[in-house]
């Protein structure tokens, strides 16, 4: 039977929509990975009242990359040897991080001081719990405290045990804190520069005495070195914006004491006072 003109011609229209629909699924298995194989890298921070200071800094730093999620879950209060810590990081890690942030230490400071090898192996059966699911741990050492405090050496005590544990484990990341927050000499100072280069407030005022805690321009800084690590490690895109000048510097916790974060600048720009 010889095909009409009209049948051919419908013949033709359909192979040709048929040769479309392939070349369309071959383009749609080229670039679905891209699409669909990948997630926001998913982050979680865990810590004491200093770390939850920093939450708001670290997730405006890393949710501005547009590429991770973080779900912060800092308090006050914790520590590897406190009652109902093991609870705590199970409910931490029920979300599957790929990261886990991690800075504490202030509430172990008198056992770690009295046995530093007992608190070596509980920190080991604690990175072997954080990153039993993959997960990698940054581990952000304490940052300096106010010389009225009397606890530096404790706390460098404690600093140098985070180091070695991420010397013994290729899952753990550690980061020194003290020039980030600190003077010249990584100690304890009131002001210095900030993300952008500007003097800024770093750590609150309590009853007109320097405090650990830490105000807008210290979480931000923290921030922007965890987010470092990530590029590093994870090729995550640097953050976009002002990000340290966002509406999280507003959060309430850094008016708790109500204007601790409201110190006056030296002219210095670095200065404890």
């Amino acid at each position: 039977m010889v095909n009409s003109p009209a049948r051919v011609r419908a013949g033709g229209s359909f192979g040709s929509r048929a040769l479309l629909a392939v070349l369309l699924v071959v383009a749609l298995v080229a670039v679905l990975p891209s699409l669909v194989g990948e997630r926001a890298l998913q982050v979680v921070t865990i810590g004491d009242s200093v770390t939850y200071d920093a939450d708001p800094g670290i997730r405006a730093a890393l949710e501005a990359t547009g590429s991770v999620v973080v779900d912060t879950r800092s308090i006050g209060g914790v520590g590897l040897l406190r009652p109902g810590i093991d609870d705590y990081l199970t409910d931490a890690l029920a979300g599957d991080p790929d990261v886990v942030v991690v800075m504490l230490g202030g509430w172990d400071l008198g056992e770690i001081v009295d046995d530093p090898t007992a608190y070596a192996v509980r920190l080991d059966e604690v990175a072997d719990r954080l990153t039993e699911d993959g997960a990698h741990v940054v581990w952000l050492a304490m940052p300096p405290t106010p010389p009225g405090e009397g606890i530096e050496e404790a706390r460098r005590t404690a600093n140098g045990l985070f180091a070695a544990l991420a010397d013994q484990w290729g899952d753990v990341t550690h980061v020194v804190t003290g020039p980030l927050l600190g003077d010249e000499a990584g100690d304890f100072s009131r002001f210095r520069p900030g993300v952008d280069g500007r003097d800024v407030q770093v750590r609150k005022v309590r009853d007109g005495r320097d405090d650990g805690h830490l105000c807008p321009g210290g979480a931000s800084l923290l921030g922007r070195a965890v987010l470092d690590v990530l590029i590093d490690r994870f090729g995550v895109p640097d953050a976009s914006g002002r990000w340290w000048e966002g509406p999280w510097t507003g959060d309430a916790r850094y008016d708790d004491p109500p204007g601790g974060c409201e110190a006056k600048v030296p002219v210095s720009g670095s200065a404890s006072g």
